[in-house]
């Protein structure tokens, strides 16, 4: 690992654990064994450092789940974006508590909504191809439950999460 990197990771976790505001270059220079100047020198200032920690972090993802909603099956794709903020999580919990931490930060929300963008679109092609009366407004109410099924997975006790998922798809089995 690079210093770069042990950096970064450094401060992701100590920002998911303390909040952006409370998590100083000087802890995060100490905490990864670097100097403060070299925090500086990869990254130039403390916000530009959590900008790569976000971009990074969702260009990891996206990678890592390429093709995962890419079922043809309209109720399939349904039921893979309920489990997404499940997987989502599991594999990345503090980027997703870092983000639940960020969504008043203008642009940790437009890197939100550009990474769920596609997931909007096909969902609303789901909706459409299973004949739902209102698409737009299904895809606008299972992405508002997805948003809240990750905070919630990203900052507290999940339990009773597998079975509101499961439940979640029952409905939409009953009614698809």
């Amino acid at each position: 690992m690079t210093r770069k990197q042990k950096i970064a990771e450094t401060a992701q976790r100590l920002f998911a654990e303390r909040g952006y505001e409370h998590a100083s270059t000087q802890l995060i220079a100490r905490e990864s064994e670097v100097s403060e100047a070299l925090i500086f020198k990869h990254f130039g200032n403390k916000e530009q450092l959590l900008d790569y920690i976000i971009k990074s972090g969702y260009k990891r993802i996206v990678e890592h789940n390429r093709g995962m909603l890419a079922d043809k099956d309209p109720l399939s794709l349904i039921y893979k974006v309920i489990d997404l903020p499940h997987k989502l999580v599991t594999d990345e919990p503090l980027f997703w508590r870092l983000q639940s931490k960020l969504t008043d930060m203008p642009f940790a929300q437009k890197q939100y909504e550009r990474f769920i963008q596609p997931v909007n679109t096909l969902l609303f092609e789901a909706f459409s191809s299973l004949r739902y009366e209102n698409p737009q407004k299904e895809t606008a109410f299972l992405l508002l439950i997805v948003d809240a099924i990750w905070k919630k997975l990203a900052t507290s006790n999940t339990q009773g999460i597998p079975e509101m998922l499961a439940f979640i798809k029952e409905k939409y089995r009953a009614t698809g």
